[in-house]
C-alpha cells in the first residue's frame, strides 16, 4: 500500500495517484526534501489516514472508483482528518472541474504540468 521514501524528521506528504509511473516520478522529486507515503487510491489513502497523519495529501484528481473529489470529501467528513491540507495533483485543469470542488475546500489545485520545479516551489510556499 504505501512506502516511505524519506526520512523521519521531515514533513509527510501521502501522495495519491492510480498512474503507478506518475506516482514514482513525483515521488522521487518529493523524497529529497519531504518524508513521502504513497496510495494507489482513494480507498488506499482513507485507509492510510485512519492510522497516520501527514503534514499534506496531494490528490490526483481523476481515478477509477473513487475519484479525487470523492476521496476529499471523505478526507472532509471525518472529523479525525477534516483540517488536512489537501491539494489536488491533477492534469484536469478546466475551470468545470475546480469549481465542482470548491465547497470541498480543497487548498489547490497543482497541474501535473508545473513539473518537479513548479511543485516543489509550490509546496514550500506551502510549508512557509
Amino acid at each position: 500500500m504505501s512506502r516511505n521514501l524519506g526520512g523521519n524528521d521531515m514533513k509527510k506528504i501521502l501522495l495519491v495517484d492510480d498512474d503507478q509511473d506518475m506516482m514514482m516520478l513525483t515521488g522521487r522529486w518529493l523524497k529529497k526534501e519531504y518524508e513521502v507515503a504513497t496510495a494507489g487510491s482513494g480507498q488506499e489513502a482513507l485507509d492510510y489516514l485512519k492510522s497516520d497523519k501527514p503534514d499534506l495529501v496531494l490528490l490526483d484528481f481523476m481515478m477509477p472508483e473513487m475519484d479525487g473529489p470523492a476521496t476529499l470529501k471523505a478526507i472532509r467528513e471525518n472529523a479525525d482528518t477534516s483540517e488536512l491540507p489537501v491539494y489536488f495533483l491533477t492534469g484536469a485543469e478546466d475551470a468545470e472541474s475546480m469549481e465542482k470542488v470548491k465547497e470541498l475546500n480543497p487548498q489547490g489545485f497543482l497541474p501535473k504540468s508545473l513539473g518537479k520545479k513548479g511543485l516543489m516551489a509550490a509546496l514550500e510556499e506551502h510549508f512557509v
